[in-house]
């Protein structure tokens, strides 16, 4: 199954480390399922984790510089207003579970200050943690929310990233004889993470539409 949906890639993008670059680049997948799609493909090891490193660390000083204006811009337009509060929701809940915070929406400057050691570690960490879901796209996302300088953001994504990517390879050449059978395994497990992700921001969304309808109730 994955296999043919790698082949189809490669025919299409016609280049095995460009279409490396590209699958890092996709959330939820990224260098934890392109490492092991590109040794599928007979790149290297070390090679398939350079590619697959650059590929997914293009994404992180993107969506740290983009991430909090974009969900500012869709909260001004109902259409997307209830979306954009449970994306943000979910990812300031993740933060602040990072830090180890109480769950209360809210971290005082001064918390935040003493925090700044706390929440860096707690961010590589999060994302060396080569699971769906713990990458790059939520790990900036988790920085930005944490009010990590873009820098240390960056660095510690990267940084974490790269200690995901080098676990990833070692269990894929260990398993390099099973690679076919593990990616089938790993999509799978990225589609049931995609649909528990998508069911809890409708849920979200539905928490967030009533809240808002009964706020107004009461300002009548």
């Amino acid at each position: 199954m994955t296999e043919s949906i790698i082949n189809f890639v490669r025919d299409l993008i016609g280049n095995d480390y460009i279409t490396t670059m590209l699958i890092a680049m996709i959330p939820i997948v990224e260098l934890r399922g392109a490492i092991p799609a590109a040794m599928t493909m007979g790149i290297h090891p070390l090679l398939a984790l350079a590619l697959a490193w650059t590929g997914s660390a293009i994404v992180s000083p993107i969506l740290l510089l983009i991430l909090q204006p974009v969900l500012n811009w869709m909260k001004k337009y109902k259409a997307f207003a209830s979306l954009a509060n449970a994306v943000e929701s979910g990812f300031r809940s993740k933060a602040l579970k990072v830090v180890g915070a109480s769950d209360d929406g809210k971290l005082s400057p001064e918390l935040m200050r003493k925090l700044e050691k706390k929440k860096m570690l707690g961010v590589y960490i999060f994302v060396a943690v080569p699971f769906p879901m713990t990458g790059v796209w939520t790990g900036s996302a988790v920085s930005t929310f944490l009010d990590i300088p873009f820098l240390k953001s960056m660095f510690m994504v990267w940084l974490g990233n790269l200690t995901a990517g080098l676990i990833v390879t070692a269990l894929a050449v260990l398993l390099k004889d099973h690679m076919n059978t593990v990616l089938d395994i790993f999509f799978i497990i990225v589609l049931i993470v995609l649909a528990i992700y998508i069911l809890r921001i409708v849920i979200k969304m539905v928490k967030s539409k009533k809240q808002a309808k009964t706020d107004a109730e009461k300002g009548q």
